[in-house]
C-alpha cells in the first residue's frame, strides 16, 4: 500500500526531460560473422505506446544520414541533434542505426523510429540481401534514395536485392500474397537532384510517382520489375533538391544556411508524406518499446535463416500479432462499458434487495470480464517468434491445413494465457475483496441492506483507481528504479506462495489424520446403534437426515473435525496468478502487479504479527485448553471449603461386599466373552479401513469401548438384582 501511495510522487520526480528527448541514435542491428544481430539499447525498451518505424536505405554517400538529421531537427526543434555521417570515403554506419523520437517531443500520435541503413553495396552479395530484407521487414515505410533519375540500373539493384524474398518465401505465390497483405511496407523513392533536369526548383516539392511507374512499366527486365511490384504494393516518388557544399558544411555544424533552404523544404515534403503513410498504418505498429525490440529480433532471425519458408513463419507471426492488436482494441473499449455496468448493478442493488443474490452473481461475472479486459489489453504482453507454442503451431500448419486448426494455432499466444490468468484472478479476487470490504463496512454505522451496494461501488472505485494510476505506474516501472521494484514485488509474491502453500499442505495433512482417526469411531457407531434403541430412533428422524445432508459424516466427532482449506487455496492461487502475470510482462510491470504485490506483502506482515503475538502471549496452549483449565481452577476454588467441611463431619463408609453366586459368575463370563468377540470384529473392520493407526485413533477406540461398557453396565446390574 505504501508503494501505491508514493507512485504519483515518484512518477512526477522520475518523469524528467529525458522522457521527452530523442533516444539515440545508436546501433540497433550489427554484423556478427556475416549475420545480423539485434542489439537495441535498453533505453528504447522504456517506451510505452505505438512506435512507427521508417528506414532510409540506398547506395553509400547519397545523403541518408543528412536527410535523417534534417528530419529530426524539424520534428524536435533541436538544432544540436545530428545523425552520425562519415566524413571520409569509409562509411561510419554499420548495419542499422536507430533514433527514437518520443511522441512528447514531436507532437505526433506515436513514437517515431528513424532507421539509418548502411550503404547496400558496401557488403558482399549475401549480406546485401540480408541487409535489404531487414530494411524492408522492419519499418512500415521504406525510403529508398537514388540520384537524378529512376533508371533501369537502379531498378535492377532494387530487384536483385529483392530476390532474397524469393528464397525466404520459397517462391510461393501464396506467401507473396500474404506478404503484400500484412507485411509490405509503403515505398517512397527519393530522387536526389544533382542536375537541373526539370528546370527551376519547386519549393513545394516535385511528385515523381508518375516517373517511377513509367520506369516500372517500361520494357526490359520485366521479371525484376514485377518482383518490385509484388513486394511494394503501395509506392510513390518525390524529388529532393540539391544541397550545395556550403549548406552541407553548415548543416554539419548545426547552422541553417540560406543555400540549403530549398533542400530543407523539399525534405519536409518527403517527411510529411512519410508521416502520412505511417498514420495510415498506425494499427499495425508495435505498441511499446518492448514489442519493437521483439520485432527487431524476429526480423533478424528470419533474414539470417537458411531454411526455406522462413518468410512464411514471419508472416504467420505477423498475422498473430495483428489478431492480438485487434483484440486489445476491443478489450480497451469494453473496459469502460463493463465498469459502467458494474456501477449500474451497485445502484440497482440498493433499491432491489430481493435481487441481491442474483445481482451478486452477475457482479462476480462482470468483475471477471473487467479483469480480462484490463490484462488482455495490456501493452506489456509480447509474443516472440520462436516461442514454444509458435513452433508447434508452425509444425502443425505444415501438415494440417484445416481452418479450425489454423485458428486454434493463432490463439496460442501470450494474450491467450493472459486471458486465462485474468479469469482466475478475477474469480478469486472477488470473494476475497468483497469479504474484506464487508468487514470494513460492518464497522461503520450503515444500514445492513446497503452493504452489498456499497461493496460494489467500492469495487468500481478500485478499478477506476487502477486505471488512473496506470500512467503513473508506467512512469515508475519504465524508469531507472523499475527493475529494483520489480524484484521486490516478485520476492514478496514468491514468499506468499511459499507461506500459503505450506499452510495449505499442513491443513491437508491434518485433515487426513483427522479422517483416519475418526474412521474407528464411526465404525463402532454401528454397534451402538444396534444396541441402543434411542440411537436407532434418532437416526431415523428428519433432523438427522437433514443435518448429514448438509454436513459430512466425516466431521461427526468434534475433536477430529476437519478445517477448511478454501482460504489457503484461494490465497495460493492468486499469488501464483500474479507471478505468472509478472513472468508474462517481465521485465516491466503495471498497476495490477504493484497492487497485488503490496497486498500480499501486507498480508504476510499481518500473519507475522499474529504469530509473534501468539508466541508472546503464549506457551503453545490453545484457547480450548485455556478455557478448560480456567473452569477447573474456578471449580476447585469454589468447592474447596464445602468439601473440607463435609470431610470433617462424616467419615467415608465402605459399601457392603456381596459375594457372587455361580450363576452370576457364569453370566459375567458370557458377557465378557461377547465383548471380546465384538472387539475382535471391530479391530478386523478397522484394519480394512486404515493400515496406520495413530494416537488419535487409539483414543477414539477407547471412547468407543467406554460407550459400550456404559451400555452393558445397566444390563449387568439388572441381572444381578434379579438373581439376588
Amino acid at each position: 500500500m505504501a508503494l501505491l501511495l508514493t507512485l504519483p510522487l515518484l512518477a512526477v520526480i522520475g518523469a524528467g526531460t529525458a522522457a521527452r528527448a530523442a533516444l539515440g541514435p545508436a546501433p540497433a542491428v550489427a554484423w556478427r560473422n556475416s549475420e545480423l544481430s539485434a542489439e537495441l539499447p535498453d533505453s528504447f525498451t522504456h517506451l510505452l505506446g505505438a512506435v512507427g518505424s521508417v528506414c532510409v536505405t540506398g547506395d553509400d554517400r547519397v545523403g541518408k544520414s543528412t536527410l535523417l538529421t534534417a528530419w529530426t531537427q524539424n520534428l524536435t526543434g533541436r538544432e544540436d541533434f545530428v545523425f552520425p555521417a562519415g566524413q571520409t570515403r569509409d562509411s561510419l554506419t554499420k548495419g542499422l542505426w536507430s533514433a527514437v523520437l518520443p511522441a512528447e517531443a514531436t507532437g505526433l500520435d506515436f513514437h517515431l523510429n528513424l532507421c539509418d541503413s548502411q550503404g547496400l553495396k558496401q557488403v558482399n552479395e549475401l549480406e546485401q540481401w540480408r541487409l535489404f530484407a531487414a530494411n524492408v521487414l522492419i519499418p512500415q515505410t521504406l525510403v529508398y534514395m537514388t540520384i537524378n533519375v529512376v533508371q533501369n540500373d537502379q531498378l535492377r539493384d532494387l530487384a536483385r536485392m529483392a530476390h532474397q524474398f524469393q528464397l525466404l518465401a520459397n517462391s510461393s505465390k501464396a506467401a507473396f500474397a500474404r506478404f503484400g497483405r500484412v507485411l509490405s511496407p509503403h515505398l517512397i523513392v527519393v530522387v536526389r537532384e544533382e542536375s537541373d533536369l526539370d528546370g527551376e526548383p519547386n519549393e513545394n516539392g516535385r511528385n515523381l510517382t508518375a516517373h517511377l511507374e513509367q520506369a516500372l512499366s517500361s520494357p526490359g527486365f520485366a521479371a525484376d520489375k514485377a518482383l518490385i511490384r509484388q513486394i511494394f504494393r503501395s509506392r510513390e516518388a518525390w524529388s529532393l533538391e540539391e544541397l550545395p557544399l556550403e549548406a552541407r558544411k553548415a548543416l554539419r555544424t548545426g547552422v541553417d544556411h540560406v543555400a540549403g533552404r530549398l533542400w530543407r523544404r523539399s525534405g519536409e515534403v518527403v517527411l510529411q508524406r512519410t508521416v502520412d503513410a505511417l498514420r495510415s498504418r498506425q494499427r499495425t505498429m508495435p505498441q511499446s518499446g518492448l514489442e519493437l525490440a521483439e520485432w527487431y529480433r524476429s526480423v533478424v532471425a528470419t533474414v539470417n535463416s537458411h531454411d526455406e519458408g522462413a518468410l512464411e513463419r514471419l508472416i504467420g507471426h505477423t498475422e498473430r500479432l495483428d489478431v492480438a492488436r485487434q483484440r486489445q482494441l476491443l478489450l480497451q473499449d469494453g473496459f469502460g462499458r463493463i465498469l459502467a455496468l458494474l456501477a449500474g448493478m451497485a445502484l440497482l442493488s440498493a433499491f432491489a434487495a430481493s435481487l441481491g443474490h442474483w445481482l451478486d452473481r452477475l457482479a462476480w461475472v462482470a468483475w471477471i470480464a473487467l479483469a480480462v479486459c484490463f490484462l488482455g489489453a495490456s501493452p506489456l504482453l509480447r509474443t516472440p517468434l520462436g516461442g514454444v507454442a509458435q513452433r508447434y503451431c508452425d509444425h502443425v500448419m505444415t501438415k494440417a491445413l484445416d481452418g479450425w486448426m489454423r485458428q486454434v494455432c493463432l490463439e496460442a499466444s501470450a494474450q491467450t494465457l493472459a486471458g486465462a490468468v485474468a479469469s482466475v484472478l478475477g474469480a478469486l479476487s472477488y470473494p476475497l475483496l468483497t469479504r474484506q470490504l464487508k468487514w470494513l463496512l460492518s464497522l461503520l454505522p450503515l444500514p445492513a441492506q446497503l452493504h452489498r451496494s456499497f461493496v460494489l461501488m467500492l469495487l468500481v472505485l478500485l478499478a477506476a483507481c487502477l486505471m488512473l494510476l496506470q500512467e503513473a505506474v508506467n512512469e515508475l516501472a519504465f524508469g531507472d528504479r523499475g527493475s529494483l521494484l520489480f524484484a521486490s514485488g516478485a520476492g514478496s509474491l514468491i514468499l506468499a506462495v511459499i507461506v500459503h502453500g505450506a499452510a495449505l499442505m499442513q491443513q491437508v495433512l491434518q485433515n487426513h489424520a483427522y479422517t483416519a482417526a475418526g474412521d474407528r469411531g464411526r465404525a463402532l457407531h454401528f454397534y451402538i446403534a444396534e444396541r441402543d434403541a434411542k440411537v436407532a430412533e434418532l437416526e431415523e428422524t428428519k433432523e438427522w437426515r437433514q443435518h448429514y445432508r448438509l454436513h459430512s459424516a466425516t466431521d461427526c466427532f468434534w475433536r477430529f473435525r476437519r478445517g477448511p482449506t478454501w482460504q489457503q487455496s484461494v490465497q495460493l492461487a492468486q499469488a501464483s496468478g500474479l507471478l505468472v502475470w509478472a513472468w508474462l510482462t517481465f521485465p516491466r510491470w503495471d498497476a495490477l502487479f504493484a497492487a497485488g504485490s503490496a497486498g500480499n506483502a501486507m498480508h504476510l506482515l499481518h500473519l507475522l504479527a499474529r504469530w509473534l503475538r501468539r508466541r508472546w502471549r503464549g506457551a503453545g496452549e490453545d484457547e480450548v485448553s485455556k478455557w478448560l483449565s480456567g473452569l477447573e481452577e474456578e471449580q476447585e476454588d469454589s468447592d474447596a471449603e464445602p468439601q473440607a467441611a463435609a470431610k470433617e463431619e462424616a467419615e467415608p463408609v465402605a459399601p457392603p461386599v456381596i459375594p457372587e453366586t455361580f450363576e452370576e459368575v457364569q453370566l459375567r463370563m458370557e458377557i465378557e466373552q461377547m465383548r471380546q468377540e465384538q472387539e475382535r470384529a471391530a479391530q478386523a473392520r478397522f484394519r480394512l479401513t486404515t493400515k496406520t493407526p495413530s494416537r488419535q485413533a487409539t483414543e477414539c477406540q477407547r471412547d468407543g469401548f467406554i460407550a459400550l461398557v456404559k451400555l452393558v453396565k445397566p444390563l449387568l446390574n439388572m441381572c444381578g438384582s434379579w438373581l439376588l
